[in-house]
């Protein structure tokens, strides 16, 4: 039966939710992953609480992570491994709905393609790029797979490589960016601040996995032939230790120096949040309309002079700091 005043399907909505919570309980899993299929319509309702017709409001980020796992039938590492649907609920439940682009480094055997297939079944565009081994790496530089989703081979270290892509795709950016490459710090690094621009939509997501490597702090320590330099906790060569400097150029305001930024290009000046995991870093991209008023709101109403230390010899000593290459970037761009 499908009601049709708004306030019914409402209900039925929050009917359907609870019962899904109830189950996950009941199998003693925070969010259960063998539930029912997401993806088809309720036996008994065929109204807009089913997840399809779902408004971005109603995506709650215990159902976008419910749905993530159920997306992974290939068993891809995201959730197997590294239990990332957890992570990735808040960040992309408002996009479940939408016609995104997404694209993702590092493709291995192609499961992790499939799984966003499924997540975003109104996906426009779906890109992945491979590098080495894996059964889905191809050695040409662009596979069409489907007329929406491609293959393109290449290191995300190349900025040569990257530029082919963004001129293949007609310059039409991205909603969603992961970064599922390499692993090594300063290609995370090299990575975001080469794409971060001009590969993502404003509102949009970047996300960085796999930041393990950054706590390699053994001596020779290496992945797929790439050496990690100089990381460990409170190092140079660590990528979470550069990405915590964002916390405070998105506060630059406040420090009466709107210019400071960590990243090559001010690419951190575009971001409006940024998210650390388990594992992983969420960066978002700001809407710049949106941001217009903020900016000046920062500008007019924060800045207190008469609060700050004259000669801001501290904030200087500390911006010297602050601004510094991971190890081993080999900046081409």
């Amino acid at each position: 039966m499908c009601w049709s005043s708004r306030f019914q399907q409402r209900i039925c909505f929050l009917l359907c939710h609870s019962l899904f919570l109830y189950s996950s309980f009941l199998l003693g899993q925070r969010y259960v992953v063998y539930s029912p299929q997401l993806s088809e319509e309720h036996p008994k309702c065929t109204c807009a609480c089913t997840p399809q017709n779902l408004r971005s409001s109603e995506v709650t980020p215990a159902l976008a992570t419910a749905r993530f796992a159920e997306a992974n039938i290939d068993k891809s590492d995201k959730t197997k491994y590294h239990n990332y649907h957890i992570m990735y609920g808040p960040a992309l439940g408002p996009f479940l709905q939408k016609p995104v682009r997404l694209l993702e480094i590092g493709v291995n055997n192609g499961k992790s393609l499939k799984l966003w297939q499924r997540l975003f079944p109104n996906h426009e565009f779906i890109a992945g790029v491979g590098y080495g081994s894996g059964t889905a790496v191809q050695k040409s530089f662009k596979r069409m797979l489907t007329d929406k989703h491609v293959l393109y081979t290449g290191s995300q270290a190349n900025s040569e490589f990257l530029s082919r892509i963004l001129e293949d795709v007609n310059g039409k950016k991205f909603d969603i960016i992961v970064d599922d490459g390499s692993h090594v710090p300063w290609h995370q690094i090299f990575t975001l601040e080469y794409m971060f621009d001009k590969f993502l939509n404003d509102g949009g997501v970047y996300i960085i996995e796999d930041v393990e490597t950054s706590y390699w702090d053994r001596p020779g320590a290496s992945l797929y032939g790439y050496p990690i330099s100089n990381a460990g906790i409170g190092k140079q060569g660590n990528v979470v230790e550069k990405l915590k400097g964002v916390a405070d150029t998105l506060n630059r305001g406040m420090l009466l120096d709107p210019t400071f930024s960590i990243l090559h290009g001010n690419v951190d000046h575009l971001m409006s949040h940024i998210t650390f995991s388990q594992n992983c870093v969420f960066m978002n991209k700001k809407h710049q309309e949106d941001w217009k008023q903020a900016e000046h709101n920062t500008v007019h109403n924060y800045h207190n002079p008469s609060n700050m230390e004259p000669t801001r010899n501290d904030y200087l000593q500390y911006k010297s700091t602050a601004i510094w290459d991971i190890s081993g970037m080999e900046r081409t761009f």
